[in-house]
């Protein structure tokens, strides 16, 4: 796969303590693997085209940001993209990156397909790879030392939502669910945790849909009968927005929320989520990140994404940016372009990352996801007045944290901690 774009950026982190970082760390080389698409293609579930793009936007200013500090600590990162618009093109792109272009760190995965080829490419090469949007929980699986996930995993989010929405009082759910793996996988996972670890809620009803049927007016009209406390639609990005049209057609009068794959965290969506269902799609969403976040640094990155772009950091962007930052610190920390060398650094439980979220970030042993906090917005009506980008920012508002780190009397690890698969769901690696 012939590479898209090329960024030679000098970089160096700002804002970390000189003499805890190798004064003569080599220059790091990153490889983005993006399905960045074309003008032409269709809108379809598997254009991921938007979220991909709000990547490279986070990327690009973390490189640029990186490059206005270089010459402090020696090193530098240039950041080198392919545009691979499925899982065989990534797997090609990232071996020439690799290859020919002698990247240290690979980033990417937007389905589960993309993020296994990388993965797989990175394990064999001696490569770092940092999954910047792909949730699913069998990557976490992988017993692989080099794969790191940025992306919060599906059991992540779906802890999240039934953490928040059972302390409403929603303990009965109705749930769509695509009847293909990915949406089999995310209602194995929900249905054998609401009744046991969300104090008592039960599954109301089930549907299961086919992804590629557009008339979805028989679950729409089980949505409307079902006596359940809200609805959640466990489907790609595409199929959401057709629910939530049929939905809005029958009257269904519960809330609906959905999963948040990394297209529908984005402020299109939440438009489009609004246009297709003017009642329906304005419930609740979970997200990664939220670009009307002010507390713990965020404002200022939030500010420098949108005078640098003209539009909201959303969630995609901000991993975007993470993973850069992320792959920067490590090789200026260990002074190495070794992928094993970056993977024990990230490894190391006394490693901690800064990245506008309020607690230090680090990656559990048992799976190297990434600990955060996530987040939950509310689909707003259309604004009106403004510049466009006041506009774009008003079309979800921040309601909540996910979850709430800052407790009294807990600790704010053990309290990430539980959101997520813990240690003896997973599998023994030899």
């Amino acid at each position: 796969m012939s590479l898209s774009r090329r960024l030679l950026l000098g970089a160096a982190m700002a804002g970390l303590a000189a003499p805890a970082l190798a004064q003569t760390a080599p220059r790091l080389r990153v490889g983005a693997v993006l399905p960045l698409g074309g003008p032409d293609l269709p809108l379809a579930p598997a254009n991921l085209g938007r979220p991909a793009r709000a990547a490279l936007d986070g990327l690009t200013l973390s490189a640029e940001d990186a490059a206005q500090n270089a010459g402090l600590f020696g090193g530098g990162v240039d950041l080198l993209v392919a545009n691979a618009p499925t899982a065989e093109a990534a797997r090609r792109a990232a071996a020439r990156l690799i290859a020919h272009d002698r990247v240290s760190v690979l980033v990417g995965g937007f389905t589960a397909e993309d993020a296994l080829a990388l993965s797989e490419t990175a394990a064999a090469t001696g490569t770092l790879f940092l999954n910047i949007a792909a949730p699913q929980d069998a990557l976490r699986r992988i017993c692989d030392p080099l794969t790191f996930h940025v992306e919060a995993s599906a059991a992540m989010y779906l802890d999240a939502l039934a953490g928040w929405f059972v302390r409403a009082g929603h303990r009965r759910w109705m749930v769509v669910h695509s009847d293909d793996a990915d949406g089999q996988a995310l209602m194995a996972r929900l249905d054998s945790r609401l009744g046991g670890a969300h104090w008592g809620a039960r599954l109301a009803g089930a549907v299961a849909v086919d992804p590629a049927a557009r008339d979805l007016r028989a679950a729409a009209r089980e949505m409307a009968r079902t006596d359940a406390d809200m609805v959640l639609l466990l489907t790609d990005w595409m199929t959401q927005l057709d629910l939530l049209a049929a939905a809005e057609s029958v009257g269904t009068p519960l809330p609906v929320t959905g999963f948040p794959w990394a297209a529908a965290q984005t402020r299109w969506f939440y438009g489009a989520s609004r246009q297709a269902a003017p009642e329906a799609g304005r419930s609740y969403r979970a997200t990664l990140w939220e670009p009307t976040l002010d507390s713990y640094g965020a404002r200022e990155l939030n500010a420098r994404f949108a005078a640098r772009w003209g539009r909201p950091m959303d969630a995609p962007a901000w991993a975007g940016y993470q993973a850069v930052k992320i792959a920067t610190e490590a090789n200026l920390r260990t002074s190495s372009l070794s992928g094993r060398d970056l993977a024990a650094w990230l490894s190391d439980p006394a490693t901690v990352f800064d990245l506008h979220k309020g607690i230090g970030a680090s990656f559990r042993p048992w799976d190297r996801q990434l600990r955060q906090s996530l987040y939950l917005v509310q689909i707003a009506a259309a604004a009106e007045g403004g510049s466009e980008l006041e506009r774009l920012e008003a079309r979800a508002a921040l309601t909540g944290e996910l979850p709430a780190i800052y407790m009294p009397g807990t600790d704010p690890v053990q309290r990430l901690d539980q959101i997520g698969d813990m240690a003896r769901d997973m599998p023994r690696c030899g």
